[in-house]
């Protein structure tokens, strides 16, 4: 076959893998005429670990490689590859030897494709660099080919988006709106000129400030007409008489994804913007969730508000659903995850809220009569880390205040009652239950808050007899009430103490985080273990997200912040405490891309086929996906060996 028909086979067949698609059609036409063929036997070596570099890149385009370790132990799996895969990308812009070695496990058609023009070809394509720079780390800091480029500041990220798809990048400064409707006057100003003002700027709220511009409350349009329904309005008074003082300050510095957030968390229809972002520094600004719904579209707020007043259960349930069909359509990347998570955290906890609200009106009926006293109730695991974007096993705990002499019975009953009907509730609004048992209506679950201490005290100090790795998650839990809440924060404190009683557990807790790991790679929609051994589904739960979850909770104990609970921001802050420039706060700062990776695969798949996406399917997933998976086990896998290594525990991958 002559030369050039060989030049053009090789471009049509890299063309329809990554990177070699993100090149234009002449740059690859161009790399496959310096290219060439190479055919190897079954079991045929490719290269060799700690063999010297050659000039060339290896492209399968037939057949099958498995890429092995050779360690004093014996051969050990790295991955395999197969058509379209590239061999010898590890190490590619320099001379250093191969770290692995190569072999062939069928009959094998190589393309061997001049390195270094390859190198010049991809810096030249941002989609290629970006691809390649996956293949290395999931960190978005990290650039493949050294000091990062102008164009890839914004890391592995796609341009701007908006809330109609895929989160929340900015599509302009979001403070711009709120200096613009920001109208303020003082306290002293009648009543009669705010409503004149209010008509003639066609504005929604007035803010009234003090005479260096901080913020002491509000007055719109509505809350005029509902001050008119209760009496006859003088409007000579002073506005002072009628604001009202419920203010949430934001910072400048929050993105509009913060904003909405915090919107929902509130409940509230305005965020005073300040200097400081607190109530005590100049108002600057006033963000209305009406301009940001005009700006943006629709988003997940709207629900929280019908939350908040759902009459029944089935509403409710609709609701979660309605919640869910928006998670699909804002799901378009694993960047969104973190805004999406961090909403639907505060929806989660606003229907838990309404449904304990209910019960309690039930149980009023029935004539239980008030609660004996406060309460709150506790979502834990994956509710309390703000990661149950889809329905699937829920843990909590109800804990109240010690029970005055006497009434310890009387308290026990109602409280008991109270979670029995809460826990059956969660259920109906689509939620099972955990499997461990660690739920409200278990009585272990259900305690005074002397009692919770103990619970958690005996926990931490016998971690084996109290079998602790079953009750893990209930170290994640946040109370329904966003505003603080007494009784968590008391359990917080307390359990913050036993753990510096108790610096043991810690160990005990990193020696069970060793106990799942992820398997080797994934090939031809296959997921392979260590062993070879292939099959056609992913335990991505229990292989992917439980030894990050795991780690990250090891991490933020040992280092006396168990908040935030959240998986991902638990690893951003180990990698700030070793320092991003170190390669233990690089590796963290990976692991949180590892868990987005793998949370992405799990909730896109599950709400795809309508279950909890604890097992998954990796040849349903795209291209792009299985990549960045494999990425992450190699990720987790490293991390698990930091842990073993930094609690000095026997590790074996």
């Amino acid at each position: 076959m002559k030369g050039s028909a060989i030049s053009v086979r090789i471009a049509d067949f890299l063309k329809e893998y990554p990177p070699f698609q993100f090149l234009e059609v002449a740059v690859l036409r161009e790399l496959a005429a310096r290219s060439k063929v190479k055919f190897h036997e079954d079991g045929e070596i490719v290269f060799s670990q700690g063999q010297p570099r050659t000039q060339w890149l290896y492209v399968i385009q037939q057949g099958s490689v498995r890429i092995i370790e050779e360690t004093p132990a014996g051969e050990k799996l790295i991955d395999l590859r197969g058509p379209g895969d590239l061999l010898g990308l590890q190490g590619i812009r320099s001379e250093e030897p191969y770290l692995h070695t190569c072999r062939t496990e069928t009959e094998t058609i190589l393309y061997c494709l001049p390195r270094e023009a390859f190198v010049a070809a991809a810096e030249k394509s941002l989609p290629a660099r970006r691809y390649l720079a996956a293949y290395f780390s999931l960190n978005p800091a990290y650039n493949w080919n050294g000091p990062a480029r102008e164009d890839e500041e914004a890391g592995l990220e796609q341009g701007p988006v908006t809330l109609r798809r895929g989160g929340l990048r900015e599509v302009g400064p979001p403070h711009e709106g709120a200096r613009a409707h920001l109208v303020t006057v003082s306290g002293d100003t009648r009543l009669g000129e705010v409503a004149l003002r209010l008509q003639s700027r066609r504005i929604d709220c007035v803010l009234v400030v003090d005479e260096d511009g901080r913020p002491l409350g509000k007055l719109t349009d509505a809350d005029l007409r509902d001050r008119l329904l209760e009496g006859p309005l003088d409007p000579q008074w002073p506005v002072r008489e009628l604001m009202f003082t419920d203010l949430v300050p934001a910072s400048p510095r929050e993105n509009t994804g913060d904003l909405l957030v915090k919107l929902a968390r509130f409940g509230k229809s305005f965020l005073v913007v300040t200097e400081d972002g607190t109530l005590q520094s100049r108002a600057i600004g006033l963000v209305s969730e009406r301009n940001l719904f005009l700006q943006y579209g629709r988003f997940p707020t709207v629900i929280g508000q019908a939350i908040a007043s759902a009459p029944d259960l089935p509403a409710l349930r609709s609701l979660r659903d309605r919640l869910e069909a928006l998670i699909i359509e804002l799901l378009d990347h694993r960047g969104a995850l973190k805004w999406l998570m961090r909403m639907v955290g505060v929806l989660n906890r606003k229907l838990n809220r309404r449904v304990v609200e209910l019960v309690l009106r039930e149980l009023q009926a029935d004539g239980w009569g008030a609660p004996p006293s406060r309460f709150s109730w506790l979502m834990m695991g994956s509710g309390g880390r703000d990661e149950l974007l889809i329905r699937s096993a829920v843990y909590h705990a109800l804990v109240y205040e010690d029970p005055a002499a006497g009434q310890t019975d009387t308290s026990a009953r109602f409280f008991r009652e109270l979670a029995q009907r809460t826990a059956s509730a969660i259920r109906q609004c689509g939620f099972p239950e955990s499997p461990q048992n660690v739920l409200a209506h278990n009585p272990d679950w259900c305690l005074p808050l002397s009692a919770m201490q103990a619970r958690f005290t005996a926990l931490i100090e016998d971690p084996v007899g109290a079998h602790v790795y079953s009750a893990r998650d209930a170290f994640d839990f946040q109370p329904l009430d966003e505003t603080g809440c007494p009784l968590a924060e008391s359990l917080n404190a307390h359990i913050e103490a036993c753990l510096r009683r108790h610096p043991d557990f810690i160990r005990h807790m990193a020696s069970d985080s060793l106990l799942n790991q992820p398997p080797r790679t994934i090939f031809r929609g296959y997921v392979v273990d260590t062993t070879g051994m292939r099959r056609d589904d992913l335990a991505i739960k229990s292989h992917a997200l439980l030894p990050l979850v795991d780690i990250a909770r090891v991490l933020a104990l040992e280092a006396g912040s168990p908040r935030p609970t959240t998986t991902f921001q638990r690893l951003e802050q180990a990698a700030e405490r070793h320092g991003r420039d170190t390669r233990t706060g690089q590796l963290f700062a990976e692991a949180a891309e590892a868990f987005l990776v793998a949370q992405y695969a799990r909730i896109s798949q599950g709400l795809r086929t309508g279950t909890d996406g604890a097992v998954i399917h990796p040849a349903d997933l795209d291209a792009a996906t299985r990549t960045l998976l494999i990425t992450a086990f190699r990720t987790i896998l490293d991390c698990l060996e930091a842990v073993a290594g930094r609690f000095n525990l026997n590790w074996r991958a």
